[in-house]
């Protein structure tokens, strides 16, 4: 075995007990707060709806939606 040969499996080995520690450390995480998650769609909705309307409405009663703010 040549050092070209060893270095390639050095690297080998490496990546995958790389690989296997990410692996194990992301089944670690704990689960998600399913009211956050929730309360962030709820979010995320309003603006598209916002940005739908925005979209959507004609010109003039746009720009007084925003003299309006």
């Amino acid at each position: 075995m040549n050092f070209f040969s060893a270095f390639v499996a050095i690297a080998a080995i490496y990546g995958i007990v790389r690989i296997a520690q990410y692996w194990f450390e992301s089944r670690k995480a704990p689960p998600p707060d399913h009211a956050r998650v929730d309360q962030l769609e709820e979010e995320l909705r309003e603006r598209i709806e916002t940005l739908e309307r925005i979209v959507t409405d004609q010109r003039e009663q746009l720009k007084r939606q925003i003299d309006e703010l």
